[in-house]
């Protein structure tokens, strides 16, 4: 067989442009803008800063809660509970399971005054880390059509979940939760007013959270292929 030397070249140079331009777009999804803080407590903080999409808002929560990793994916993928502790949701429903890590599911929130009821569909993806951490992936997903009567979308260009196991001095399991998110809630809704919406809706979703997700139903289960920190 003969050795193509110029075509060897070709697809050398071929895959380290796609590659390099891969990088470049991955880059330039990451905003270089500092972190501003807007809310913080003991466990809980929430801050924001301008992204490099259209100028929205990029907003960071972390919450440090007693859960095992399994528990808390149980209880976000509970759909007969969202509504429990999602602020203005009002269901929820996955549209279809992929596989065991990923699945399309949608959320209804209800209206606000003056503002028309919004709805998310999403395609969630999770995977765990060597050093056992978790991350979840969620994105815009249409690929199947529900209908959504007199709704308007909520345009959610990425999301991001960072789950960290750790064991408190009192020998409990606990998760450094960080939930970062950039999303355009639809309509004719001024900037600062859907900021200051977005911003106080995590807050009090994450607050809830934080308040229900010790005591759920779903810590004394375990999720398979989920790798728990030892105590």
């Amino acid at each position: 067989m003969k050795f193509n030397l110029f075509k060897t070249i070709k697809v050398i140079f071929f895959t380290l442009i796609v590659g390099e331009a891969y990088i470049i777009k991955a880059a330039s999804l990451t905003s270089e803008e500092p972190w501003t803080q807007w809310k913080k407590s003991k466990n809980l903080s929430v801050s924001s800063r301008v992204s490099t999409i259209n100028k929205l808002t990029e907003i960071k929560t972390t919450a440090v809660v007693n859960s095992s990793l399994s528990g808390f994916l149980l209880f976000i993928e509970d759909v007969n509970n969202t509504q429990a502790w999602l602020t203005n949701a009002r269901s929820s429903k996955i549209v279809k399971q992929l596989s065991a890590t990923d699945h399309i599911f949608i959320v209804n929130f209800s209206a606000i005054w003056p503002l028309k009821p919004r709805h998310l569909q999403l395609h969630s993806h999770y995977w765990q880390n060597n050093d056992l951490s978790i991350e979840i992936e969620l994105k815009d997903d249409f690929s199947i059509e529900v209908k959504h009567s007199n709704a308007v979308r909520i345009k959610f260009y990425e999301g991001h979940w960072l789950l960290t196991p750790i064991i408190n001095n009192k020998r409990q399991k606990q998760l450094i939760i960080e939930y970062t998110f950039i999303a355009d809630n639809g309509g004719e809704m001024p900037k600062w007013f859907a900021d200051q919406l977005a911003l106080k809706s995590i807050l009090k979703s994450m607050k809830k959270l934080s308040q229900q997700l010790p005591q759920s139903k779903w810590q004394q289960h375990t999720k398979p292929g989920i790798i728990e920190l030892s105590l």
